[in-house]
């Protein structure tokens, strides 16, 4: 990863990727730069500067250019019959082998353009009973679906391209920051070796599912502008691949396996591909949907706040609002219940699938 440790000007203004990533190249992968972080949970600054550097390189190398230019020639062209650019025309970018080869027909992809338009579908999942009581899913999983009472409204994005089913569709959590802290966590949820299946790394994370920037962290969060290019939209993709394994009459046995992968969203292409209908309420406009993100679970909960890492979004502002890390917003996700009680639904889907068989 980036070899440089030149350190970044404080005098404000957005920091100019391609002039960082002019003298770094790739030596050291994610997990390399994140060393053995999850056994101390220590956060070292020399680890925080170099994958925030590994980003940097990340979105502006020759490779990110390439992509860039695919995704500007795909605009317009090759649409489906809601104007959206078609998904098997999309490049591949993070996924890995078995999310590509989901079926034999379909793959499962982390981009779907700059022209996919989505609306937002407000449901209520039960509470996730499959969560709390089968085997498999650890004493923390299961302490975290307790807490979802099925009353709470999750925000589906219909984005067909981004999911294989209703139940897979991604799930909208809100507006937050990207703190430089951020990008360790994420690396370290999101290691290779973290899980036993063939997953991306930390990079999909911060690339927007739209239009393939890469998402860069404040720089100052003194300054309403520099918090302002540092926040997007952070969605949760449900990624799913199959495999397959020994069966006890000798013959494969097909499993699909998901995990929830949070994406986050330029601003600007979540409110231009968002397919507003504020007739049905706030939520279903934008801004209007800004105001039910997701952390209006932490306001009632003061168990699900602590520990959430939290900015004031303006210094000047007299309401003292806050906006949330992204990771923050993402453990929340999981803390709440939400993300359990969105699992049961995938995971009964899938039962009944496998029953049918």
């Amino acid at each position: 990863m980036p070899s440089s440790k030149k350190k970044s000007s404080k005098k404000g203004g957005k920091r100019n990727p391609s002039a960082s990533a002019k003298s770094t190249s790739a030596t050291r992968s994610n997990e390399e730069i994140i060393g053995n972080y999850w056994k101390t949970k220590i956060v070292k600054r020399s680890v925080i500067r170099e994958l925030n550097e590994a980003l940097v390189y990340e979105s502006a190398n020759d490779t990110r250019k390439e992509l860039l230019a695919k995704i500007d020639s795909l605009d317009g062209k090759y649409v489906d019959e809601t104007g959206a650019t078609v998904g098997g025309m999309m490049p591949v970018t993070y996924e890995t082998q078995p999310m590509i080869n989901f079926t034999q027909k379909e793959r499962y992809m982390l981009t779907v353009g700059k022209t996919a338009p989505f609306h937002i579908e407000k449901r209520y999942h039960g509470v996730p009973t499959y969560m709390m009581e089968n085997a498999g899913y650890d004493a923390q999983d299961m302490e975290n679906a307790k807490r979802w009472t099925g009353k709470e409204a999750t925000l589906h994005m219909l984005l067909p391209n981004l999911s294989m089913g209703d139940e897979e569709s991604a799930v909208f959590l809100g507006e937050c920051y990207l703190d430089k802290e951020d990008t360790v966590h994420f690396a370290n949820q999101f290691a290779k070796a973290s899980s036993s299946f063939d997953w991306p790394d930390s990079f999909a994370c911060h690339q927007c599912p739209f239009c393939c920037q890469m998402a860069l962290p404040v720089v100052e969060k003194t300054r309403k502008t520099s918090i302002a290019d540092g926040s997007y939209i952070l969605i949760v993709q449900k990624i799913m691949q199959t495999i397959y394994t020994p069966g006890p009459d000798g013959k494969q046995m097909m499993q699909r396996v998901h995990r929830s992968l949070p994406r986050l969203c330029c601003k600007g292409c979540f409110e231009k591909n968002f397919m507003q209908e504020a007739d049905k309420g706030e939520e279903f406009s934008y801004p209007g949907i800004l105001q039910h993100d997701i952390s209006l679970y932490a306001g009632t909960d003061s168990m699900l706040s602590k520990g959430l890492v939290k900015i004031k979004r303006d210094e000047d502002d007299v309401d003292d609002e806050m906006i949330l890390s992204a990771f923050s917003m993402f453990q929340l996700y999981d803390k709440c219940g939400m993300c359990s009680a969105v699992d049961e639904a995938i995971y009964v889907k899938t039962l009944q699938e496998s029953q049918m068989m």
